[in-house]
């Protein structure tokens, strides 16, 4: 059984906003270990200093975009760290960026804005036992969207 709590996340976004709706979602999802950066440079710092769970990260930032993360992350010789599932957030899916994630190693492309449910169904795909949502975490409307 996997203990949210137990779980460190990292989110990546140059959107001040963003990074703290998604953080949002992540905590109704029972994560608390959630560190967020602001763009892909400190993102490598973060990924060489830390094991992560789950990444969370942007596609479309200026100077270092999602795609050029992950081709970084995904490089043998940036070591055991950059292993770890990513998540593509983006408002603008299209065929080629989501084939383009795909290509350069995202494990799963999430459409901007989400919900917590959908960030839930996506961590139950990635994480070795699944994932159960906790019964709070769409309480009322599960609907109710988290706008990035």
């Amino acid at each position: 059984m996997i203990v949210p709590d137990k779980l460190s996340a990292l989110i990546v976004d140059d959107n001040a906003y963003a990074r703290a709706a998604a953080s949002a979602t992540l905590r109704k999802l029972g994560l608390t270990n959630i560190v967020e950066v602001d763009g892909g440079a400190m993102a490598v710092g973060s990924l060489l200093a830390n094991r992560y769970d789950v990444v969370l990260l942007d596609w479309y930032m200026p100077e270092m975009n999602g795609a050029a993360l992950l081709q970084v992350m995904r490089d043998p010789r940036f070591g055991a760290n950059g292993a770890a599932p990513v998540i593509v957030m983006t408002a603008y899916p299209n065929r080629e960026t989501i084939a383009r994630a795909r290509q350069l190693g995202s494990t799963e492309v999430l459409t901007k804005p989400f919900t917590a449910a959908q960030v839930g169904s996506v961590l139950g795909r990635l994480l070795p036992h699944g994932w159960d949502l906790p019964p709070d975490a769409v309480s009322g409307d599960a609907q109710a969207r988290i706008f990035l």
